[in-house]
């Protein structure tokens, strides 16, 4: 049977089923939708390449599936194009990338115009979290303080230039932060006062105003005029610094070429048309610039996803991230415990927990750990480390168990020596034990390869609802693509 008719009989298309993980569990679109998928296991484990490519497969080759991609490395864009042409959807993959990819999305016009000043500046700065990603630590309040200057300084621009009726474009804003000026003396300069800054400044007090705007606009005014000339030029220096390196990348090599000037693609051609967007610019092979243009494509992907009224015959988006604490940001969070309503979910696939901990600020990774719990399916494949197992086993709970011991005496006289009468003393006592001890994580499941045949274990576990088996975890096994 086809996907396209099995999905035409089901009288909800979100109870369609995708695949089976055992002969009496599905898989189904409302249980993918619910909480999104997380795939965890060491380097070789098979992730990616064993029940990632088979969840893949069943997505994609369902017909209302729609997703944004992201990938780590150069070579996984063959493996997707596989994917697609196993599901006869070849047309409907774009490959995202500055190789040989026409397509162009300028990342702040599209938050331009849907957003106000306040999400213009927070699409930046959440974009601009994957750059900072695990430098911040243990920066403690320091850290907040200039991520915060930082932000407010952008934001203080953007709403200029916003009230100027200038475009909102990286270059734009540059422009202006570096021609404020210093201190109260330039700004009686004639020089000054005919300069980018200056006129901005006065186009906007010029332009018609709502009484918000005009409230917004005298509070920026006061800060570039009153504020910031009169800061520590130390002060000053450490803002700008931040301010400027974000836009830095945006206005430089790959990013400004895909990103920072047209637009002929964007969110709307997955949600409306059901397309899918690989995203090829993995930061094994172009850095910070990969990582800023994957998170600006799944922060504004999340945006829109979170924007519409979706129905049950929409498309359904996920959002694949392969080694996804190269990715993540804390936006992901809030995402993930909101888009069930609107069709969107999130599958991650990544090798630990603790990668989770370097790319996510927050003391004894609360952060991660709120992420994380969001997720209703996880598949634990062969793990190469002990916090992640304890998690993976904790997820389980404990159980009661009776634990049976005792002793044998020694016999009083040769009469009880001789017939083998035994003086047995016998002890019982319950404990709560683990479902799963960590051990079953790390030893014994199979990582495929030649030797072994190709397939890969792993220990599938489902929040709030049991299996068939009456468990919330079962054994899977998948065979390598």
């Amino acid at each position: 049977m086809s996907w396209l008719k099995r999905f035409r009989r089901n009288a909800d298309p979100l109870d369609s089923e995708l695949l089976r993980w055992s002969a009496r569990d599905a898989y189904r679109v409302r249980d993918l939708l619910n909480g999104g998928l997380l795939v965890v296991s060491r380097s070789g484990g098979g992730k990616t390449s064993a029940s990632g490519f088979r969840v893949s497969r069943a997505i994609v080759a369902h017909p209302k599936s729609c997703g944004l991609i992201l990938i780590p490395k150069p070579e996984d864009v063959a493996m997707w194009h596989g994917v697609f042409a196993a599901a006869g959807r070849q047309q409907d993959l774009l490959v995202f990338d500055a190789d040989k990819s026409p397509l162009r999305f300028n990342f702040l016009a599209e938050a331009a115009k849907h957003g106000s000043t306040r999400e213009i500046t927070r699409c930046m700065t959440t974009i601009g979290e994957t750059l900072r990603a695990g430098d911040q630590r243990g920066r403690g309040e320091d850290s907040a303080f200039w991520e915060r200057e930082t932000e407010r300084m952008i934001h203080n621009a953007v709403e200029v230039l916003k009230l100027a009726r200038r475009a909102i474009l990286a270059p734009e804003i540059q422009r202006f932060i570096v021609s404020a000026a210093f201190d109260r003396a330039q700004l009686h300069d004639t020089a000054w006062k005919a300069g980018f800054h200056c006129r901005c400044l006065n186009d906007a007090f010029d332009s018609e105003k709502t009484a918000m705007e005009s409230h917004d606009f005298e509070l920026a005014a006061d800060y570039w005029l009153t504020e910031f000339v009169a800061m520590a030029d130390r002060t000053r220096s450490s803002i700008l610094t931040g301010a400027l390196g974000l836009l830095h990348v945006f206005n430089t090599g790959l990013v400004r070429e895909l990103v920072s000037t047209t637009s002929n693609v964007g969110t709307e051609i997955m949600l409306e048309k059901g397309k899918w967007v690989l995203v090829n610019t993995p930061p094994a092979r172009f850095g910070d610039m990969g990582r800023l243009i994957n998170a600006g494509w799944k922060y504004l992907t999340q945006l829109a996803v979170l924007r519409r009224q979706a129905n049950t015959d929409d498309f359904f988006h996920v959002c694949w991230c392969d080694e996804a604490a190269e990715f993540v940001n804390s936006f992901d969070s809030h995402y993930v415990a909101q888009c069930r309503s609107h069709l969107g979910c999130l599958v991650f696939l990544a090798q630990s927990l603790p990668s989770f901990y370097s790319a996510l600020k927050g003391e004894n990774g609360h952060q991660a750990q709120a992420l994380l719990a969001n997720f209703s399916h996880r598949i634990f494949h062969a793990l190469g480390d002990i916090e992640t197992a304890q998690w993976a086993s904790g997820l389980l709970g404990n159980r009661l168990e009776m634990l049976v011991g005792g002793s044998l005496q020694p016999a009083t006289d040769i009469f009880d020596e001789l017939v083998g009468f035994s003086r047995f003393s016998g002890s019982f006592s319950s404990h709560y034990e683990p479902v799963l001890q960590t051990g079953v994580f790390l030893n014994g499941l199979r990582t495929g390869g030649p030797r072994n045949d190709f397939l890969c274990d792993g220990i599938l576990t489902r929040s709030g609802e049991p299996f068939a088996s009456g468990e919330n975890w079962i054994p899977v096994t998948f065979r390598q693509g």
